[in-house]
Parts: C-alpha cells; sequence; structure tokens
C-alpha cells in the first residue's frame, strides 16, 4: 500500500511491476538488490494516475536473498537520486527528494518492504512540489528469470 497524505493506492499484481530482485555476486560484481513497486490506478486531485516507485540496484555484501531482512537503504538527497536513477511515478518519473527502505521478512518468495520519504510531484513548478510517502508492501522476490513463471507473473 502507498499513502501520500490522504489518498491511498494499493499494490498492482497484474505483471512484472511489483518485485524485490536479488543478483547474486560474481566475479565482476557484488551481489546487488533493488525494489520496483507499481500501484494501481487510483484517484490523486481529480486525477486517475497508476504511480510506482524504482530504487535502482543496490550493493550488498549478503550472499542470499534471506540475509537481507533487516537491511536499510536510505538516500538524504535529490542529487544522489539522480545519480543512482532512482524515481518515483506520478505524473512523469522524478527523482526522490529523499528516502529510507527496509526489508522487514521475506516468508515464501514474497519480501516485506517498508519505505517512506518525500517525493516530487510536479518537478515543473518554481519551486517544485514535494510531498511525503509511505509504502508498506509485500512483494515478489525475484532471484533469476524462472521465478517470473513459478510465481505465474506476466
Amino acid at each position: 500500500m502507498l499513502k501520500i497524505r490522504d489518498f491511498t493506492f494499493q499494490e498492482d499484481w497484474g505483471d512484472r511491476r511489483s518485485c524485490l530482485m536479488f543478483f547474486k555476486a560474481d566475479r565482476e560484481e557484488s551481489a546487488s538488490w533493488a525494489v520496483d513497486i507499481g500501484f494501481k490506478p487510483g484517484d490523486f486531485e481529480g486525477n486517475e494516475i497508476s504511480p510506482s516507485i524504482c530504487i535502482n540496484p543496490i550493493d550488498t555484501d549478503k550472499s542470499t536473498v534471506k540475509e537481507l531482512v533487516g537491511t536499510t537503504f536510505s538516500v538524504k538527497t535529490v542529487e544522489e537520486s539522480e545519480e543512482r536513477e532512482d524515481s518515483f511515478y506520478i505524473y512523469e518519473n522524478e527523482p526522490l527528494i529523499e528516502y529510507r527502505i527496509e526489508v522487514l521478512d521475506i516468508v515464501e518468495a514474497k519480501a516485506h518492504i517498508k519505505c517512506n520519504g518525500v517525493l516530487i510531484l510536479d518537478g515543473y513548478a518554481e519551486p517544485w512540489i514535494e510531498e511525503r510517502f509511505e509504502i508498506d508492501s509485500w512483494i515478489p522476490v525475484i532471484e533469476s528469470v524462472q521465478d517470473w513463471d513459478k510465481l505465474a507473473l506476466k
């Protein structure tokens, strides 16, 4: 679930928009994890939107996805978010001003994620319009291409 002010959006499980991806280490790169969460269309200030968040790969010293439980990551500036290419989509993709994400639990190929912070609602406004958000979601865990089929996600 996503909350922005008094507006609430439910996760979209209809496709591959929502997941925690875990990439195992290899000779060239360390292990990492990333989170994408898409939400069902809903009303926001009289507009129907389908928000989504994209947190790009975060390096980790963990060797299995289960070891991520309790892991947190945060970004404190919009410049850091832009450099990482993390984004939040409301009317279009915008970097996040700041956020903190935590993996609370992993049970049966689903991860319990909490994320909160400040997003840019309107990047064209001077100054831009920002808003606090909160996410509390259970999302599929993807460790390989085969996981999409196992979870019947198209």
